[in-house]
């Protein structure tokens, strides 16, 4: 089964591979399968038995250990069909109070604060949600897996869905899924300017090999790679063109072990009324128009990079750079996002730091350009959230969180987002978002979580003086089974 993004075990194999234990995860393609977390947490255990790490790398490694423990018995040559109707329980209770915020030129409506959440939308006011996870799995040959959701709004209405969940066949190194799944593509953790889980899952045909492989010959020294293919289909109450055709393909490598490189390609094509076959899909897909001419298609592209620096305690730079076009053989009209990660800011490595920021403000005569088309008007979107960097086109976000890793598996994380919205406008909407968390791993079946998210906006709406303040509190609890 693969480990869903809102997961604290990637933070936790960052703050590994940050302290220097982990060399070979390839930390912009996710999700990460069990097998696959599980491979990089016997990694860093290898490489702690024969340092000296600090305690925080130890304590956060054994309860990857403990977490992980199954994929683990795997890895070790014991693995076998398994049965887990209920792996986890995840029940939370939130309280939102504000508005949603819109992305100009497209249909994109979303409450800010709540951000990369697989586009679940929640009443103003209390609202209860519960979340299960389950999975079946004959070897290593067929796994079914499934995430159901229940939604309890403030107006006493109960919302039933499937929040994700596949059938996948394992060919060797190779996976063949179809289902709902959310997919996040690239360097960023406050958003990324390709794919993330800020709009809900997508369901999707996809092929990909979870666990990277290393090629033979010359192709060696890539260094370990990953590829990601999928198709999928939009939905039917578009403003626009229904149920237009999505797909994209990632390649991602290491070729040293402080050096990874990706690359991602998005379209977005035909759909009701646009007749294509398979031919044109390969054509779309690799960067040209259908025959006459016309812009067929909605794409965006961007090649992304970390370069770790181990002579400055570990320190990370990453960064994306996109194109909502294409000018000789080459992306255009580019937007970026840049980052920074201390994982050691002090000598006990308890304490990091990170910094990041992200640019998608390339305009022309028209305004945005990001996330927006002339066919295709609802834009870059699924379920009116905005499918890649959630501050959309003609903005700009600022992030910075710190987090505290305590002994006893308690972390506290503080931080703030400052975003600048509409930036072709008259008018601008400013965002100012500090935020708390504190999750406590109270025992290794049972987790409790906290977090409070503030939201000063300025012109708001893009009027000029305008005034709001919004707020969001979650307050969860997660079983294991």
């Amino acid at each position: 089964p693969t480990i869903p993004l809102d997961s604290w075990i990637y933070p936790a194999l960052d703050k590994l591979a940050g302290l220097g234990l982990v060399d070979s995860a390839l930390q912009g393609s996710r999700p990460f399968s069990r097998l696959e977390a599980a491979r990089l947490t016997r990694e860093a255990r290898d490489r702690a038995d024969t340092s000296l790490p600090p305690p925080v790398a130890l304590e956060t490694l054994r309860r990857l250990e403990r977490e992980l423990a199954d994929a683990l018995a795997d890895l070790a040559g014991n693995a076998g069909s398994t049965f887990r109707p209920l792996r986890e329980a995840r029940l939370d209770y939130l309280y939102q109070e504000g508005a949603p915020a819109t992305t100009r030129g497209t249909n994109a409506r979303q409450f800010a604060l709540n951000a990369n959440n697989f586009g679940i939308d929640y009443d103003d006011g209390h609202n209860g949600q519960l979340t299960l996870a389950g999975d079946a799995r004959l070897g290593s040959a067929l796994l079914v897996s499934l995430r159901p959701l229940a939604l309890l709004g403030d107006d006493g209405e109960a919302d039933l869905r499937l929040l994700e969940g596949k059938v996948a066949v394992g060919l060797g190194p190779v996976e063949i899924s179809v289902g709902r799944q959310a997919l996040w593509w690239g360097q960023g953790r406050n958003g990324a300017l390709v794919l993330t889980n800020n709009a809900k899952p997508l369901d999707m045909l996809r092929i990909t090999n979870p666990t990277p492989a290393t090629l033979p010959w010359l192709f060696k020294y890539l260094g370990p790679i990953r590829f990601d293919l999928f198709w999928s289909e939009l939905e039917s109450d578009r403003d626009d063109v229904d149920e237009p055709y999505f797909a994209g393909l990632r390649l991602n490598l290491k070729p040293a072990r402080w050096l990874e490189l990706g690359a991602s390609r998005t379209v977005m094509f035909g759909g009701d009324g646009i007749d294509v076959d398979w031919s044109d899909f390969v054509t779309i897909l690799g960067g040209k128009n259908l025959e006459g001419g016309d812009d067929t298609s909605n794409s965006v592209a961007a090649v992304d990079a970390r370069l770790r620096l181990p002579f400055l305690w570990g320190a990370e730079l990453y960064g994306e750079l996109g194109g909502e076009d294409e000018a000789g053989a080459w992306i255009s009209r580019k937007a970026w996002l840049g980052g920074l990660y201390l994982p050691r800011l002090e000598p006990s490595g308890r304490l990091s730091l990170r910094l990041e920021r992200a640019d998608l403000t390339t305009m022309n005569d028209d305004g945005d350009v990001w996330y927006r088309h002339g066919l295709y008007t609802s834009g870059y979107t699924y379920g009116k959230k905005i499918l890649g960097h959630q501050v959309g086109g003609g903005a700009r976000s600022l992030f910075g969180e710190l987090e505290l890793r305590l002994p006893g598996d308690v972390n506290l994380t503080l931080g703030a987002d400052y975003q600048e919205r509409g930036l072709s406008l008259p008018v601008q909407e400013k965002h100012f978002q500090p935020f708390a968390a504190l999750e406590w791993a109270l025992h290794e079946r049972l987790t409790l979580a906290a977090g409070y998210h503030f939201d000063r906006v300025r012109n708001a709406g893009y009027v000029d003086g305008a005034e709001r303040e919004d707020h969001l509190v979650r307050v969860g609890a997660v079983g294991k089974f």
